[in-house]
């Protein structure tokens, strides 16, 4: 019973948690549009940005976009919902993956761009979304490259 109940609480904090991410990157995004106009701005690393491409903004026809984004996230709920069920790690980069595509998707359907507004200069703007996104590539790519090899020496 305790074992059962301490993964019941387990998942609660694993969904809680991404909820709260993404509602974090959402409420930025509202920020950022609703103050646009501050007086002197944000300062040079914060702008507001409407990306109507993709990634290292690429640009793609709109009609080539959705249909592509779509296809991507039911993919990675795929790919999610077998890491989950057998507890694997790579649920976790695999659901910040899906929460900051689906949060760029909701920019998209609402303003036919991904609001952006974290700015390095001479490099990019992002927005929380796409931290989430590199954060569980990047994740994906060290635990397929090195971790697997790690495991695979030490066993």
């Amino acid at each position: 019973y305790d074992l059962e109940k301490k993964s019941i609480i387990t998942m609660y904090k694993y969904f809680l948690s991404l909820i709260g991410l993404f509602i974090v990157d959402r409420l930025t995004k509202v920020y950022f549009l609703r103050n646009s106009s501050l007086p002197g701005g944000w300062g040079e690393f914060f702008s507001l940005y409407f990306n109507p491409d993709i990634a290292f903004s690429i640009p793609l026809a709109i009609f080539i976009i959705y249909p592509l984004v779509i296809l991507i996230i039911v993919g990675l709920i795929v790919a999610w919902w077998k890491k989950f069920k057998k507890k694997h790690i790579l649920h976790w980069p695999l659901a910040l993956i899906i929460i900051g595509a689906l949060s760029n998707l909701l920019d998209r359907i609402n303003y036919n761009a991904v609001i952006d507004f974290i700015n390095i200069p001479f490099f990019s703007v992002f927005n929380l979304s796409d931290i989430y996104i590199t954060t569980g590539v990047i994740w994906i790519l060290y635990f397929e490259l090195f971790y697997k090899k790690y495991i695979k020496l030490n066993k």
